[in-house]
């Protein structure tokens, strides 16, 4: 990718989202003082139909490292002009753009931020907010 390709949001169509997992304990979170959140991500693709899949998992834990909350989230995106946004490698796997891939996960963390904190209010835990975190950040490999 030697030009940044430009992203167009209207090309961008998130047309599906699967709450895959939902575990919620209302009475352990409520009597925990401390929570930690952990967020995983995984993608896939289906370059043909243009199509890209974000898993995202999100797991609040507390002080002992015991799962208070956990949810999976899968977004569905159908994605115009795919071809723009990666090369193929050696392999002929292709390698997307850092900033694509950035673009959709800020997207799916502020859908997710939303889904959640939907799904807690209902269960008695009010005000659980996922933190505003950088998509940039969160695709760079730990030190």
């Amino acid at each position: 990718m030697d030009k940044k390709p430009v992203i167009i949001p209207e090309e961008i169509h998130l047309f599906k989202v699967d709450v895959i997992k939902t575990n919620i304990n209302a009475e352990a979170f409520n009597k925990t003082k401390s929570h930690s959140l952990s967020v995983a991500h995984k993608m896939m693709h289906n370059l043909k139909d243009e199509r890209v899949k974000l898993e995202l998992a999100f797991s609040f834990t507390d002080e002992n490292k015991a799962e208070l909350l956990h949810f999976q989230l899968d977004f569905h995106f159908k994605i115009e002009k795919l071809e723009k946004f990666y090369k193929l490698n050696e392999q002929e796997l292709p390698v997307f753009s850092g900033m694509f891939i950035a673009t959709l996960l800020g997207i799916c963390l502020s859908t997710a931020r939303g889904i959640i904190f939907e799904k807690c209010n209902n269960n008695g835990i009010p005000n659980v907010l996922i933190p505003v975190v950088s998509p940039q950040k969160m695709l760079k490999k730990p030190n």
